[in-house]
């Protein structure tokens, strides 16, 4: 009895080391369980940081797009308008050159040099006759005169023909190079315009590559964490069980001993239960214990600390 006594205490002693070394175990899992917790959901927030950006990056790059598109056919009008403006007075200037050479053509066969002058004498002569008192000889010479130059400006009709068209196509011709050189600085700042959001487009589309290589290597180690995760905790199940098993195991122990201690006293209290009645019949004499025993026997306690001492 005494060397199984001694085996289940050592048994006993060697649950509790087992059960002592699991909690240890379990508190050690549970603080990097925790621990690797934290690195998974950092490194997965960052991948959903990642991802945030590269929808924000995209959408930018979508309208940056459909803006430096709709520049670009701006542009390619605007190209198109210029061009025809320059033709057009390309055209124009061509013609005033042609009607600058007929018009000079024109002046040497004038008695004036200058038609201008020819108007201005014929002003003045006009001026003159009806504003001042002359002899009618006098008088006669002047409208003489002015018949005679009026029939020189007559002659000269069609140089100021020419000089009148070439007037207008001056004026065309101002226009039509204000208008182009409008077109031409609209073209200029439109096409940069068109220039720096392409540069932010080749920009974000680089920024969205960084990110599509950050938002990768986060889920990576998101994935491995979570893969590191699920093997701690896993161990952590195991050694939570093997704790069950070790509580269930001390506890049928505990059970074992008490029922061995109740069999135990219970054989004690027979045994000087039947010691008292042989004593009776051989009318021996009974101990202060056997009569404390006999007392309690009679009234139905059997406590686990009676042992009989001598």
């Amino acid at each position: 009895m005494g060397a199984d006594a001694s085996a289940n205490k050592e048994s006993k002693k060697t649950l509790f080391n087992q059960l002592d070394n699991l909690k240890n175990e379990i508190l050690d899992l549970r603080k990097e369980l925790n621990k690797i917790h934290g690195k998974k959901e950092s490194w997965f927030h960052k991948n959903q940081d990642c991802s945030k950006k590269i929808r924000e990056e995209i959408s930018i790059i979508r309208g940056s797009r459909e803006k430096r598109d709709s520049l670009t056919k701006k542009v390619k009008g605007l190209k198109e308008k210029r061009n025809a403006l320059s033709l057009e007075a390309g055209k124009k200037i061509s013609e005033y050159r042609k009607l600058s050479l007929e018009k000079d053509k024109l002046l040497p066969k004038s008695k004036l040099k200058n038609p201008i002058l020819l108007k201005a004498e014929i002003g003045r002569i006009e001026t003159r006759l009806e504003t001042e008192a002359m002899p009618f000889d006098k008088e006669k010479k002047l409208y003489k005169s002015l018949k005679t130059l009026k029939k020189s400006l007559e002659d000269m009709s069609d140089y100021f023909g020419l000089v009148e068209k070439i007037k207008c196509l001056n004026k065309e011709i101002y226009e039509a190079k204000k208008n182009a050189n409008a077109a031409h600085n609209e073209i200029q700042e439109s096409a940069g315009d068109s220039q720096l959001l392409h540069e932010n487009i080749i920009k974000s589309s680089k920024e969205v590559d960084k990110l599509k290589a950050d938002e990768e290597e986060a889920f990576k180690n998101f994935i491995t964490y979570k893969t590191e995760f699920r093997g701690i905790n896993h161990q952590l199940k195991e050694s939570l069980a093997k704790m069950s098993g070790i509580r269930e195991k001390i506890n049928k122990f505990n059970l074992e001993e008490n029922e061995k201690r109740k069999l135990n006293e219970t054989m004690l209290i027979q045994s000087k239960e039947k010691e008292i009645e042989e004593k009776f019949k051989a009318g021996k004499k009974l101990t202060t214990d056997d009569f404390l025993m006999f007392q309690e026997n009679i009234k139905g306690k059997k406590p686990y600390s009676a042992v009989i001492k001598r």
